[in-house]
C-alpha cells in the first residue's frame, strides 16, 4: 500500500514538473513570436436592440448579449501568412437563448512572386459601389446578424483564391467547392395554417456543384475598374413548393429553400473628378435552369449603381442611384381558380425577395458623416428610398470615443414599406434601436 501511494505521487509529480516545463517553452517560443512573426488583437462587447413587438403597440428586447472577438494573423518572412477571427457570443435573440462560437475567417496566404494563393474559410467581397454591390455574390449573407456594423452580415465559406499581379493589372480566380447558403428567416417567419418549411434541398459536395469566378481589376493612381464572371450557384436560395393537398380544412403543402445556378456578369469603376469620388457598377444575371417553368428562379435582369462622394473637412456624403431592369417581365394577377393560388403566392413571394415585383424600378442610397470634437465623436446617417415600391430603410448612428480603445455607440435601423413589399414584411422583426460598449485591443 505504501509502494503504491509513493509510486501515485512521484507521477503525479513527474507529470506537474513537464507540465510546467512545456508551459515555460511555450511562454520563451511565444516571446520570441511576439517580435515580428505574429499579430493578436481583438475586442469585448455589449450590445442591446430594442423594438416593437409584432402587430402590438408595444416594445420588446430584441437582441442583447456580450460578445468576446480575436484575430490573429501568423507571418513566415516573405513565403506568407494566415489569419484567422473567431467570436463567443452568449446572451439572447429573438426570444430564444443565444450561445455560440463563430468562427468568421480561418484561411492561409502563399507568396509566389507574382503569383498569390489563399485557401480556407474566408469573406470574399467585391464591388466599389457602397452599400449595394451586384457583382458581389460570392460570400452568403445573413441579414438577421444585429450588430451596429453592417459588415458582419457577410458569412464566411471554403474558398480557394488566387491572384495574378503585374503593374497595372491584377486577376483574380475563385473557386468555392462546396454551396454555403446565405440564412434565410425561416425560424422567425410566421406562416398561414396548413403550410410550413421543409428541409432544404442544396447541392451535396460533388465537383461538379462548385462555383468558379474570375474578376480582372485595373488599378491606377486615378482610376480602378474591373470585369468579373460569376458561375456557380447564388448564395440566396429561392423558395419552392411541394404539391398542394387540398382538403375541406384547407390547403397544405411545405415550403422547400432551394438554390439556382447563375451567369453573372459585372464590372465596376471608381475614380475622381476633381474634389469628386465617381464610382458605379453593374451586372447582369441569368440562371442556367429555365426561370419560366420554376417558380424559385428569378428572371434575369440588369443591376446597376453610379455613385458620387464628396469630403469637406471632417464631413463626407454618399449618394448613389439604384438601378433595375427585369428582362422578359410579365404582369401576374390573382387567379380565378382557387387551386392555382398556393402556386401563385409563392412565386409572388420569390419576386418580392428577388426586388422583381417591376419591370424597372429606381432607388436612392446616401451615406453621411461627420467628425466632430476632435474626431472623439461622429454622427452618420445612412439609408436607402425606393421609389418605385415606396420602402425607406434609414440607420442614424452616433459614436463616442471615450479613450484611444473604448467607444460606445447609439443608432437605429427603422424599415418602413406597406405589407407587400420586403421593408414592410421585415419592419415589426428587424426595426430597433441598439446601444453598445465596445473596447478593442
Amino acid at each position: 500500500m505504501k509502494l503504491r501511494l509513493i509510486l501515485v505521487i512521484w507521477l503525479s509529480l513527474t507529470i506537474s514538473l513537464s507540465a510546467q516545463d512545456l508551459f515555460e517553452s511555450a511562454i520563451v517560443e511565444g516571446d520570441q513570436l511576439s517580435s515580428s512573426n505574429y499579430e493578436l488583437n481583438g475586442h469585448l462587447r455589449a450590445v442591446i436592440f430594442g423594438g416593437k413587438t409584432d402587430n402590438k403597440n408595444e416594445a420588446e428586447i430584441k437582441s442583447s448579449y456580450g460578445e468576446a472577438g480575436l484575430k490573429l494573423r501568423l507571418r513566415q518572412q516573405h513565403f506568407g501568412d494566415a489569419f484567422a477571427e473567431i467570436r463567443f457570443r452568449k446572451g439572447q435573440e429573438f426570444n430564444q437563448s443565444l450561445s455560440e462560437v463563430n468562427l468568421r475567417e480561418a484561411f492561409v496566404n502563399v507568396y509566389l512572386g507574382k503569383f498569390d494563393l489563399r485557401i480556407g474559410h474566408q469573406i470574399v467581397v467585391w464591388g466599389r459601389a457602397d452599400g449595394f454591390n451586384p457583382t458581389d455574390n460570392i460570400t452568403p449573407k445573413n441579414m438577421l446578424v444585429r450588430s451596429p456594423d453592417e459588415d458582419e452580415r457577410r458569412e464566411g465559406s471554403f474558398v480557394l483564391r488566387s491572384f495574378y499581379n503585374s503593374q497595372l493589372l491584377r486577376l483574380e480566380a475563385i473557386w468555392a467547392p462546396v454551396f454555403t447558403p446565405s440564412v434565410l428567416p425561416i425560424d422567425v417567419v410566421e406562416l398561414p395554417e396548413g403550410v410550413a418549411f421543409g428541409s432544404a434541398h442544396y447541392p451535396d459536395a460533388n465537383i461538379k456543384n462548385g462555383s468558379v469566378a474570375l474578376k480582372l481589376n485595373l488599378i491606377s493612381p486615378s482610376f480602378e475598374a474591373s470585369l468579373s464572371y460569376f458561375n456557380g450557384y447564388y448564395p440566396l436560395p429561392g423558395i419552392d413548393m411541394t404539391e398542394p393537398r387540398f382538403s375541406v380544412s384547407g390547403v397544405r403543402f411545405e415550403l422547400i429553400p432551394r438554390p439556382y445556378r447563375m451567369h453573372i456578369i459585372g464590372s465596376d469603376f471608381a475614380t475622381t473628378a476633381g474634389s469628386y469620388g465617381l464610382r458605379g457598377e453593374l451586372a447582369y444575371r441569368k440562371a442556367l435552369n429555365d426561370y419560366r417553368k420554376q417558380i424559385y428562379i428569378p428572371n434575369p435582369d440588369f443591376q446597376w449603381v453610379a455613385g458620387v462622394d464628396r469630403e469637406i473637412g471632417d464631413f463626407s456624403i454618399v449618394l448613389q442611384y439604384i438601378g433595375r431592369y427585369v428582362a422578359d417581365f410579365t404582369e401576374k394577377k390573382s387567379p380565378v381558380n382557387p387551386f392555382e393560388l398556393p402556386a401563385f403566392e409563392v412565386e409572388m413571394k420569390n419576386r418580392l425577395f428577388a426586388s422583381q415585383l417591376h419591370r424597372l424600378s429606381h432607388a436612392v442610397s446616401f451615406r453621411s458623416a461627420v467628425n466632430l470634437l476632435h474626431q472623439t465623436l461622429k454622427l452618420e446617417f445612412a439609408g436607402i428610398c425606393n421609389f418605385t415600391t415606396e420602402e425607406t430603410l434609414f440607420r442614424p448612428k452616433i459614436t463616442y470615443l471615450l479613450a484611444d480603445a473604448m467607444q460606445m455607440t447609439l443608432g437605429g435601423e427603422i424599415y418602413r414599406g406597406s405589407d407587400d413589399t420586403l421593408f414592410g414584411l421585415v419592419d415589426d422583426l428587424l426595426s430597433a434601436i441598439y446601444f453598445e460598449m465596445k473596447l478593442s485591443f
